[in-house]
């Protein structure tokens, strides 16, 4: 997670808080919402937007190897 412990998926910003921040997340994409996990703990759920199908992944953050 940024500082801010914000992540943006499918052009739609998740907001978890600063308790939050620095955590390496999983964002589970289902139908229609996404679930927010660290390790076994579910940190959040949210409504999806767009329900169209993601076809592009895009990870940046510490660790990951972005362009």
């Amino acid at each position: 997670m940024t500082a801010a412990a914000n992540a943006m998926v499918n052009k739609q910003f998740i907001k978890l808080g600063p308790r939050h921040a620095g955590k390496l997340v999983t964002v589970v994409i289902e139908d229609t919402h996404y679930r927010v996990l660290h390790g076994e703990e579910e940190l959040a759920i949210r409504p999806r937007r767009d329900t169209t199908p993601v076809t592009r992944l895009y990870v940046r953050g510490k660790g990951t190897h972005g362009r």
